[in-house]
């Protein structure tokens, strides 16, 4: 769900899932007590570990980007930047579960040529007031 507050201050909660899926309306009657589509989504912070120069790095950045973009329009990623010194990168990252997550970054362009390794740690966020595109538990 996605909160959107109008000019008047009336807020209204919108259902992502149903930008995806035709079952679900974007604005669903209130109180919504149950919901198929509703998943928890765990909240992961993606530590990269840079294994080769920063050249060979730098090479694949552009396909890197593409696919942090890719999903994070599928509600995955919703930060990243690298390391200051670049030594690697730090993504925050929602999904169901681990694996999940696991096989999205396996395709990251980074990981495939072998030019940074991912470490994944999971966190139990419990001050998060609003994070976009995730369902809060």
């Amino acid at each position: 769900m996605r909160a959107a507050t109008n000019r008047r201050g009336s807020t209204f909660f919108r259902c992502t899932r149903a930008e995806v899926d035709a079952r679900f309306v974007r604005y669903p009657p209130l109180p919504v007590r149950r919901c198929p589509g509703y998943e928890t989504a765990m909240l992961f912070v993606v530590l990269l570990h840079y294994t080769k120069p920063l050249a060979e790095v730098d090479a694949v950045h552009a396909d890197h980007v593409s696919h942090l973009e890719a999903h994070a329009a599928r509600g995955v990623f919703h930060a990243w930047a690298r390391r200051d010194p670049p030594t690697g990168g730090v993504l925050v990252a929602a999904a169901p579960d681990r694996a999940t997550l696991e096989a999205v970054v396996a395709e990251d362009p980074y990981v495939r040529a072998g030019v940074a390794r991912a470490e994944i740690v999971e966190f139990a966020a419990r001050n998060v007031r609003y994070f976009p595109n995730t369902p809060m538990p």
